[in-house]
Protein backbone atom coordinates (compact mmCIF):
# COMPACT_ATOMS: atom_id res chain seq x y z
CA UNK A 1 0.00 0.00 0.00
CA UNK A 2 1.34 3.94 -1.07
CA UNK A 3 0.88 7.16 0.72
CA UNK A 4 -0.05 8.22 -3.10
CA UNK A 5 -3.97 6.67 -2.82
CA UNK A 6 -4.62 8.15 0.79
CA UNK A 7 -5.74 11.38 1.67
CA UNK A 8 -4.51 10.81 5.41
CA UNK A 9 -2.53 13.38 6.83
CA UNK A 10 -1.52 11.66 10.27
CA UNK A 11 -2.45 8.47 12.22
CA UNK A 12 -2.83 8.10 15.60
CA UNK A 13 -3.25 5.88 18.90
CA UNK A 14 -4.82 6.91 21.83
CA UNK A 15 -3.61 5.17 24.82
CA UNK A 16 -7.21 5.95 26.45
CA UNK A 17 -10.79 6.86 24.92
CA UNK A 18 -11.17 9.98 26.60
CA UNK A 19 -7.85 11.63 25.51
CA UNK A 20 -8.07 9.94 21.85
CA UNK A 21 -11.99 11.40 21.37
CA UNK A 22 -10.52 14.66 22.43
CA UNK A 23 -7.52 14.39 19.80
CA UNK A 24 -9.59 13.22 17.28
CA UNK A 25 -11.98 16.67 18.02
CA UNK A 26 -9.12 18.96 17.98
CA UNK A 27 -8.32 18.19 14.07
CA UNK A 28 -12.30 18.39 13.30
CA UNK A 29 -12.27 21.49 15.04
CA UNK A 30 -10.07 22.70 12.02
CA UNK A 31 -11.76 21.02 9.25
CA UNK A 32 -10.16 18.02 8.73
CA UNK A 33 -12.27 14.99 8.31
CA UNK A 34 -11.69 12.48 11.17
CA UNK A 35 -12.19 9.25 11.96
CA UNK A 36 -11.65 7.24 15.64
CA UNK A 37 -11.85 3.41 15.75
CA UNK A 38 -12.59 1.92 19.16
CA UNK A 39 -10.51 -1.20 18.12
CA UNK A 40 -8.05 -1.94 16.40
CA UNK A 41 -9.39 -2.60 12.27
CA UNK A 42 -8.14 -4.21 9.86
CA UNK A 43 -5.51 -2.86 7.84
CA UNK A 44 -7.46 -2.95 4.66
CA UNK A 45 -10.01 -0.89 7.01
CA UNK A 46 -7.55 1.45 8.10
CA UNK A 47 -6.32 1.78 4.42
CA UNK A 48 -9.99 2.89 3.84
CA UNK A 49 -10.29 5.03 6.26
CA UNK A 50 -7.17 6.99 5.48
CA UNK A 51 -8.29 6.93 1.78
CA UNK A 52 -11.27 8.74 2.74
CA UNK A 53 -10.09 11.16 6.07
CA UNK A 54 -7.44 13.69 6.77
CA UNK A 55 -7.02 12.09 10.14
CA UNK A 56 -7.43 8.85 11.49
CA UNK A 57 -7.01 7.71 15.00
CA UNK A 58 -7.46 4.26 16.84
CA UNK A 59 -8.37 4.51 20.36
CA UNK A 60 -7.18 2.18 22.56
CA UNK A 61 -6.21 1.50 26.64
CA UNK A 62 -2.41 1.28 26.62
CA UNK A 63 -2.73 3.88 29.57
CA UNK A 64 -3.70 1.14 32.28
CA UNK A 65 -1.59 -1.71 31.27
CA UNK A 66 1.75 -3.39 32.33
CA UNK A 67 4.42 -3.39 29.66
CA UNK A 68 3.44 -6.98 28.39
CA UNK A 69 0.04 -5.91 27.40
CA UNK A 70 0.96 -2.72 25.75
CA UNK A 71 3.50 -4.73 23.39
CA UNK A 72 0.45 -6.40 22.65
CA UNK A 73 -1.84 -4.22 22.14
CA UNK A 74 0.65 -1.68 20.47
CA UNK A 75 2.97 -3.50 18.11
CA UNK A 76 0.01 -4.82 15.52
CA UNK A 77 -1.36 -0.96 15.60
CA UNK A 78 2.22 0.72 14.81
CA UNK A 79 2.81 -2.13 12.25
CA UNK A 80 -0.13 -1.49 10.57
CA UNK A 81 0.47 2.38 10.43
CA UNK A 82 3.69 1.50 8.98
CA UNK A 83 2.37 -0.45 6.31
CA UNK A 84 0.82 2.87 5.11
CA UNK A 85 3.76 5.08 5.02
CA UNK A 86 2.07 7.87 6.54
CA UNK A 87 5.41 9.38 7.79
CA UNK A 88 3.50 11.64 10.72
CA UNK A 89 2.15 9.24 13.52
CA UNK A 90 1.20 10.40 16.83
CA UNK A 91 1.09 8.61 19.95
CA UNK A 92 -1.78 10.43 21.93
CA UNK A 93 -0.48 10.73 25.61
CA UNK A 94 -2.13 12.51 28.37
CA UNK A 95 -1.55 16.25 28.76
CA UNK A 96 -0.18 15.55 32.59
CA UNK A 97 2.11 13.08 30.82
CA UNK A 98 1.29 10.75 34.39
CA UNK A 99 2.75 7.06 33.24
CA UNK A 100 4.97 4.74 35.50
CA UNK A 101 7.30 2.54 34.37
CA UNK A 102 5.09 -0.08 35.49
CA UNK A 103 1.63 1.03 34.02
CA UNK A 104 1.08 2.52 30.74
CA UNK A 105 4.82 3.53 30.18
CA UNK A 106 5.00 6.26 27.79
CA UNK A 107 8.62 4.96 27.60
CA UNK A 108 7.93 1.69 26.71
CA UNK A 109 5.51 3.49 24.12
CA UNK A 110 8.80 4.85 22.59
CA UNK A 111 11.03 2.60 22.77
CA UNK A 112 8.29 0.32 20.55
CA UNK A 113 7.68 3.49 17.85
CA UNK A 114 11.43 3.70 17.84
CA UNK A 115 11.53 -0.36 16.57
CA UNK A 116 8.93 0.22 13.92
CA UNK A 117 10.61 3.39 12.25
CA UNK A 118 13.96 2.70 13.59
CA UNK A 119 15.25 6.37 11.55
CA UNK A 120 12.68 8.05 12.89
CA UNK A 121 12.23 11.13 15.64
CA UNK A 122 10.16 10.79 18.25
CA UNK A 123 9.22 14.75 19.28
CA UNK A 124 7.75 14.59 23.03
CA UNK A 125 5.22 17.22 23.19
CA UNK A 126 3.49 17.77 26.34
CA UNK A 127 1.93 21.15 26.37
CA UNK A 128 -1.51 21.93 25.54
CA UNK A 129 -1.91 25.66 26.47
CA UNK A 130 -4.94 26.32 25.93
CA UNK A 131 -6.32 23.50 28.51
CA UNK A 132 -3.41 25.07 31.01
CA UNK A 133 -0.85 22.22 30.34
CA UNK A 134 2.83 24.58 30.02
CA UNK A 135 6.27 22.81 29.26
CA UNK A 136 9.25 25.52 30.11
CA UNK A 137 12.79 24.30 29.50
CA UNK A 138 12.20 20.94 29.81
CA UNK A 139 9.29 20.64 32.87
CA UNK A 140 5.61 20.69 32.78
CA UNK A 141 3.20 22.63 34.27
CA UNK A 142 -0.60 21.53 34.57
CA UNK A 143 -3.35 24.34 36.31
CA UNK A 144 -5.76 23.17 38.85
CA UNK A 145 -8.88 25.62 39.23
CA UNK A 146 -7.20 29.16 38.82
CA UNK A 147 -3.94 28.00 39.51
CA UNK A 148 -1.01 26.10 37.71
CA UNK A 149 1.41 23.46 39.91
CA UNK A 150 4.26 22.15 38.53
CA UNK A 151 3.68 17.88 37.60
CA UNK A 152 5.18 16.91 40.88
CA UNK A 153 3.35 19.35 42.97
CA UNK A 154 -0.29 19.59 41.36
CA UNK A 155 -2.55 18.87 43.85
CA UNK A 156 -4.41 15.91 41.78
CA UNK A 157 -1.48 14.37 39.57
CA UNK A 158 1.07 14.24 42.54
CA UNK A 159 -1.12 11.44 44.30
CA UNK A 160 -2.73 9.83 41.63
CA UNK A 161 -3.84 6.48 42.56
CA UNK A 162 -2.07 4.91 39.80
CA UNK A 163 0.61 6.93 38.48
CA UNK A 164 1.41 9.57 40.70
CA UNK A 165 3.86 12.42 39.27
CA UNK A 166 6.80 12.87 41.37
CA UNK A 167 9.23 14.48 39.15
CA UNK A 168 8.31 17.48 36.43
CA UNK A 169 11.23 17.45 34.80
CA UNK A 170 10.19 15.07 31.21
CA UNK A 171 13.28 13.42 30.41
CA UNK A 172 13.76 12.57 33.87
CA UNK A 173 10.62 10.86 33.92
CA UNK A 174 11.62 9.34 30.15
CA UNK A 175 14.74 8.61 31.72
CA UNK A 176 12.83 6.48 34.80
CA UNK A 177 11.64 4.40 31.72
CA UNK A 178 14.34 3.42 29.90
CA UNK A 179 14.21 6.30 27.09
CA UNK A 180 16.93 8.66 26.96
CA UNK A 181 16.23 12.43 25.27
CA UNK A 182 19.00 13.28 22.61
CA UNK A 183 17.75 16.82 22.38
CA UNK A 184 15.58 19.79 23.55
CA UNK A 185 13.84 22.54 21.95
CA UNK A 186 13.53 25.14 24.48
CA UNK A 187 11.00 28.28 24.58
CA UNK A 188 13.76 30.65 22.99
CA UNK A 189 14.57 28.43 19.95
CA UNK A 190 10.60 28.42 19.26
CA UNK A 191 10.37 32.08 19.51
CA UNK A 192 13.11 32.39 17.33
CA UNK A 193 11.62 29.91 14.74
CA UNK A 194 8.01 31.42 14.84
CA UNK A 195 8.46 33.42 11.30
CA UNK A 196 10.34 29.79 9.77
CA UNK A 197 9.99 26.93 11.52
CA UNK A 198 12.29 24.95 9.29
CA UNK A 199 15.10 26.58 11.06
CA UNK A 200 14.72 23.65 13.76
CA UNK A 201 14.60 20.93 11.25
CA UNK A 202 18.58 20.79 10.84
CA UNK A 203 19.50 21.00 14.66
CA UNK A 204 17.17 18.20 15.01
CA UNK A 205 18.53 16.10 12.19
CA UNK A 206 20.21 13.14 14.24
CA UNK A 207 18.04 13.11 17.55
CA UNK A 208 16.30 10.08 17.80
CA UNK A 209 14.27 11.64 20.72
CA UNK A 210 13.56 15.60 21.53
CA UNK A 211 11.17 17.23 23.92
CA UNK A 212 9.60 20.76 23.31
CA UNK A 213 8.58 23.17 25.31
CA UNK A 214 5.13 25.03 24.65
CA UNK A 215 3.84 27.88 26.89
CA UNK A 216 1.50 29.66 23.85
CA UNK A 217 -0.95 28.30 20.95
CA UNK A 218 1.85 29.96 18.68
CA UNK A 219 4.57 27.99 20.21
CA UNK A 220 2.31 24.55 19.30
CA UNK A 221 1.53 26.24 15.97
CA UNK A 222 5.89 26.49 15.37
CA UNK A 223 6.15 23.07 16.68
CA UNK A 224 3.50 21.49 14.01
CA UNK A 225 4.97 23.39 11.37
CA UNK A 226 8.22 22.13 12.09
CA UNK A 227 7.48 19.20 12.79
CA UNK A 228 5.55 18.42 9.42
CA UNK A 229 8.56 20.01 7.28
CA UNK A 230 10.83 17.09 8.82
CA UNK A 231 7.97 14.44 8.02
CA UNK A 232 9.09 14.92 4.66
CA UNK A 233 12.94 13.97 5.03
CA UNK A 234 12.39 11.28 8.02
CA UNK A 235 9.50 9.81 10.06
CA UNK A 236 7.97 11.70 13.06
CA UNK A 237 6.38 9.43 15.23
CA UNK A 238 4.87 11.87 18.19
CA UNK A 239 4.57 11.23 21.84
CA UNK A 240 2.32 14.03 21.99
CA UNK A 241 -1.01 15.81 24.01
CA UNK A 242 -4.20 16.70 21.90
CA UNK A 243 -1.96 20.14 21.99
CA UNK A 244 0.53 18.74 19.13
CA UNK A 245 -3.35 18.15 17.15
CA UNK A 246 -4.94 21.76 17.81
CA UNK A 247 -1.22 23.01 16.38
CA UNK A 248 -0.71 20.71 13.31
CA UNK A 249 -4.78 21.59 12.39
CA UNK A 250 -4.42 25.29 12.49
CA UNK A 251 -0.75 24.93 10.79
CA UNK A 252 -2.91 22.95 8.36
CA UNK A 253 -5.84 24.75 7.79
CA UNK A 254 -3.97 28.40 7.42
CA UNK A 255 -2.04 26.78 5.15
CA UNK A 256 -4.92 25.52 2.88
CA UNK A 257 -4.31 22.07 2.98
CA UNK A 258 -7.72 21.28 4.43
CA UNK A 259 -10.72 20.36 2.11
CA UNK A 260 -13.57 20.98 4.33
CA UNK A 261 -15.23 24.10 6.35
CA UNK A 262 -14.29 24.99 9.88
CA UNK A 263 -17.50 23.29 12.13
CA UNK A 264 -19.69 25.00 13.85
CA UNK A 265 -19.61 24.07 17.31
CA UNK A 266 -22.96 24.14 18.53
CA UNK A 267 -24.87 21.72 20.26
CA UNK A 268 -28.49 21.54 20.63
CA UNK A 269 -30.33 20.53 24.06
CA UNK A 270 -31.54 16.67 24.38
CA UNK A 271 -34.21 15.57 26.64
CA UNK A 272 -32.31 13.12 28.87
CA UNK A 273 -28.97 12.46 29.81
CA UNK A 274 -27.36 9.33 31.41
CA UNK A 275 -23.82 9.45 32.70
CA UNK A 276 -21.12 6.81 34.17
CA UNK A 277 -18.72 7.71 36.18
CA UNK A 278 -15.78 5.71 36.96
CA UNK A 279 -13.50 8.30 38.41
CA UNK A 280 -12.46 9.21 41.45
CA UNK A 281 -11.32 12.51 41.26
CA UNK A 282 -12.04 16.33 43.23
CA UNK A 283 -13.62 17.29 39.66
CA UNK A 284 -15.79 14.36 39.30
CA UNK A 285 -17.30 14.82 42.68
CA UNK A 286 -17.88 18.22 42.31
CA UNK A 287 -20.13 17.33 38.71
CA UNK A 288 -21.64 14.92 40.47
CA UNK A 289 -22.73 17.57 43.41
CA UNK A 290 -23.96 19.64 40.80
CA UNK A 291 -26.19 17.32 38.89
CA UNK A 292 -27.54 16.38 41.99
CA UNK A 293 -28.55 20.11 42.95
CA UNK A 294 -30.04 20.36 39.43
CA UNK A 295 -32.33 17.57 39.59
CA UNK A 296 -30.53 14.39 37.98
CA UNK A 297 -31.52 11.36 39.75
CA UNK A 298 -27.42 9.76 41.55
CA UNK A 299 -27.38 6.19 42.09
CA UNK A 300 -24.15 4.38 43.60
CA UNK A 301 -22.82 1.45 41.87
CA UNK A 302 -21.58 -0.54 45.18
CA UNK A 303 -19.12 -3.31 45.20
CA UNK A 304 -17.85 -5.91 45.18
CA UNK A 305 -21.55 -6.94 44.61
CA UNK A 306 -21.71 -5.35 41.38
CA UNK A 307 -18.08 -6.65 39.63
CA UNK A 308 -18.96 -10.01 40.69
CA UNK A 309 -22.47 -9.46 38.79
CA UNK A 310 -24.99 -9.97 41.32
CA UNK A 311 -28.26 -10.71 39.97
CA UNK A 312 -30.08 -8.97 42.59
CA UNK A 313 -27.69 -5.87 42.79
CA UNK A 314 -27.90 -5.01 38.78
CA UNK A 315 -31.56 -5.63 38.46
CA UNK A 316 -32.61 -3.20 41.34
CA UNK A 317 -30.09 -0.55 39.96
CA UNK A 318 -30.99 -1.06 36.12
CA UNK A 319 -34.51 -0.68 37.42
CA UNK A 320 -34.08 2.61 39.32
CA UNK A 321 -31.87 3.56 36.08
CA UNK A 322 -34.71 2.83 33.73
CA UNK A 323 -37.38 4.32 36.07
CA UNK A 324 -35.84 7.73 36.29
CA UNK A 325 -35.46 7.99 32.50
CA UNK A 326 -38.33 6.79 31.44
CA UNK A 327 -40.06 9.33 33.91
CA UNK A 328 -37.86 12.21 31.72
CA UNK A 329 -34.82 12.75 34.10
CA UNK A 330 -31.51 12.14 33.96
CA UNK A 331 -29.07 9.59 35.74
CA UNK A 332 -25.83 9.68 37.21
CA UNK A 333 -24.27 6.54 38.60
CA UNK A 334 -20.87 7.01 40.08
CA UNK A 335 -18.62 4.36 41.25
CA UNK A 336 -16.61 7.66 43.95
CA UNK A 337 -17.31 10.82 45.39
CA UNK A 338 -14.19 12.09 45.00
CA UNK A 339 -10.25 10.66 46.37
CA UNK A 340 -11.24 10.60 50.13
CA UNK A 341 -14.37 8.46 48.98
CA UNK A 342 -13.74 5.19 51.90
CA UNK A 343 -15.19 3.16 48.85
CA UNK A 344 -11.90 3.88 46.73
CA UNK A 345 -10.48 2.06 49.31
CA UNK A 346 -12.68 -1.03 48.82
CA UNK A 347 -11.91 -1.08 45.27
CA UNK A 348 -8.30 -1.46 45.95
CA UNK A 349 -8.56 -3.83 48.47
CA UNK A 350 -10.80 -5.84 45.75
CA UNK A 351 -8.73 -5.55 43.13
CA UNK A 352 -5.58 -6.35 44.92
CA UNK A 353 -4.66 -9.35 43.07
CA UNK A 354 -5.97 -8.65 39.16
CA UNK A 355 -4.06 -7.77 37.00
CA UNK A 356 -3.53 -4.87 34.93
CA UNK A 357 -6.05 -3.06 33.85
CA UNK A 358 -8.83 -5.77 35.43
CA UNK A 359 -10.55 -3.32 37.80
CA UNK A 360 -11.33 -0.64 34.68
CA UNK A 361 -12.66 -3.64 32.60
CA UNK A 362 -14.70 -4.62 34.61
CA UNK A 363 -16.47 -1.12 35.49
CA UNK A 364 -16.62 -0.89 31.55
CA UNK A 365 -18.33 -4.13 30.99
CA UNK A 366 -20.90 -2.80 33.94
CA UNK A 367 -21.69 0.51 32.50
CA UNK A 368 -21.49 -0.59 28.76
CA UNK A 369 -24.71 -2.93 29.91
CA UNK A 370 -26.27 -0.11 31.75
CA UNK A 371 -25.87 2.11 28.25
CA UNK A 372 -27.05 -0.75 26.17
CA UNK A 373 -30.16 -1.20 28.28
CA UNK A 374 -30.67 2.84 28.37
CA UNK A 375 -30.30 3.29 24.30
CA UNK A 376 -32.64 0.11 23.91
CA UNK A 377 -35.09 0.69 26.43
CA UNK A 378 -36.00 4.32 26.92
CA UNK A 379 -34.78 6.04 23.71
CA UNK A 380 -31.94 7.53 25.27
CA UNK A 381 -30.00 9.70 22.79
CA UNK A 382 -26.77 11.18 24.51
CA UNK A 383 -24.63 9.90 27.14
CA UNK A 384 -21.40 11.20 28.96
CA UNK A 385 -18.94 8.42 30.03
CA UNK A 386 -16.30 10.22 32.62
CA UNK A 387 -13.00 8.37 33.11
CA UNK A 388 -10.44 7.43 30.93
CA UNK A 389 -9.71 4.21 31.43
CA UNK A 390 -13.33 3.15 32.44
CA UNK A 391 -14.61 5.23 29.18
CA UNK A 392 -12.34 3.01 27.03
CA UNK A 393 -13.65 -0.42 28.49
CA UNK A 394 -17.40 1.04 27.84
CA UNK A 395 -16.85 1.80 24.59
CA UNK A 396 -15.19 -2.03 23.69
CA UNK A 397 -17.67 -3.37 25.51
CA UNK A 398 -20.71 -1.50 24.18
CA UNK A 399 -20.24 -2.77 20.81
CA UNK A 400 -19.62 0.62 19.13
CA UNK A 401 -16.98 0.72 16.50
CA UNK A 402 -15.85 4.00 15.97
CA UNK A 403 -16.71 7.84 16.37
CA UNK A 404 -17.16 10.95 14.61
CA UNK A 405 -16.75 14.09 15.89
CA UNK A 406 -19.86 16.38 16.26
CA UNK A 407 -19.29 19.48 18.27
CA UNK A 408 -17.05 20.94 20.98
CA UNK A 409 -17.16 23.14 23.96
CA UNK A 410 -13.18 24.20 23.67
CA UNK A 411 -13.35 25.60 27.11
CA UNK A 412 -14.77 23.01 28.98
CA UNK A 413 -12.39 20.91 26.68
CA UNK A 414 -15.77 18.26 26.13
CA UNK A 415 -15.95 17.09 22.94
CA UNK A 416 -19.48 15.13 21.62
CA UNK A 417 -19.22 12.37 18.91
CA UNK A 418 -21.41 10.18 17.60
CA UNK A 419 -20.91 6.55 17.62
CA UNK A 420 -20.75 4.54 14.24
CA UNK A 421 -22.05 1.13 15.17
CA UNK A 422 -23.72 -2.27 13.02
CA UNK A 423 -26.41 -2.04 16.16
CA UNK A 424 -29.00 -0.11 15.15
CA UNK A 425 -29.46 1.13 19.04
CA UNK A 426 -26.39 2.31 19.59
CA UNK A 427 -25.59 3.67 15.67
CA UNK A 428 -25.75 7.70 15.30
CA UNK A 429 -26.19 7.88 19.41
CA UNK A 430 -24.27 11.13 20.92
CA UNK A 431 -21.19 10.70 23.84
CA UNK A 432 -19.02 12.46 25.70
CA UNK A 433 -16.09 10.88 26.64
CA UNK A 434 -14.45 13.15 29.57
CA UNK A 435 -11.17 12.28 31.49
CA UNK A 436 -11.86 12.93 35.32
CA UNK A 437 -10.29 16.56 35.30
CA UNK A 438 -11.99 18.06 32.14
CA UNK A 439 -14.58 20.62 32.74
CA UNK A 440 -16.32 22.71 35.29
CA UNK A 441 -18.55 21.62 37.74
CA UNK A 442 -21.66 22.68 35.45
CA UNK A 443 -20.74 20.20 32.47
CA UNK A 444 -23.38 17.78 32.85
CA UNK A 445 -26.00 20.94 33.12
CA UNK A 446 -24.31 21.92 29.61
CA UNK A 447 -24.49 18.17 28.13
CA UNK A 448 -28.28 18.11 29.02
CA UNK A 449 -28.91 21.68 27.94
CA UNK A 450 -26.67 21.94 24.28
CA UNK A 451 -24.58 25.13 23.99
CA UNK A 452 -24.38 27.69 21.07
CA UNK A 453 -20.81 29.22 19.44
CA UNK A 454 -18.19 29.22 21.89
Amino acid sequence: MTQTALRAKLLFYGDDFTGASDNAAQFARHGLRTQLFFHPPSLEALHEAARQCDVVGVAGTARSLDLAAMSEELRPVLQDFAALNIPLVQYKCCSTFDSSPQTGSLGHAIQLMQATWPDGLVPVVAAAPEFGRYTVFGHHFARAGADVHRLDRHPVMSVHPVTPMHESDLRQVLSSQGVECDAGVDLRCLDQAVDDPSKLVHPLSNARTAVFDGYTQQHMVTTAAALSAMSKHRPVCAMASQGLAHGLGQHWRESGHTQEPQPIQQLAATDRLLVLSGSCSALSASQIAYAQREGFVCLRMDHPAWLEQNPLVLTELQWQMLQALSSGRSVVIYTALGPDDPSNQTWRNLSSGWASGELSRRIGQCFSMLAGQAFRETGLQRLVVAGGDSSSYTMRALGAQALQPMASHFSQNAHFSRLVSADASIHGKEVLLKGGQVGADHLYGLALTGFGLN
